[in-house]
């Protein structure tokens, strides 16, 4: 059975990420609180976090599309008007 929240370990060796860029991915925003992550006691700031592995994969997977997308069309040259 899968467990629906892992510890930030657990997360970093699934993802194949570190612990730390998972921080730095939480601090910037792409991983979302309540969806992709929580805290195991939600009133201490301090507290350990937990990952919902499925909701980080989708979020990640998203990133990489987007990545692509963005480098498909290497040739097309951009006009610019001049004045």
């Amino acid at each position: 059975m899968h467990k629906k929240y892992v510890s930030q370990r657990e997360a970093a060796d699934w993802l194949g990420r570190s612990e730390r860029t998972l921080l730095t991915m939480r601090q910037a925003g792409l991983l979302i609180e309540g969806s992709c992550w929580i805290r195991k006691i939600p009133q201490n700031p301090n507290s350990h976090v937990l990952y919902n592995l499925e909701n980080c994969e989708e979020v990640l997977n998203g990133l990489a599309r987007s990545r692509t997308m963005e480098t498909v069309s290497p040739t097309k040259k951009k006009e610019v008007a001049s004045a």
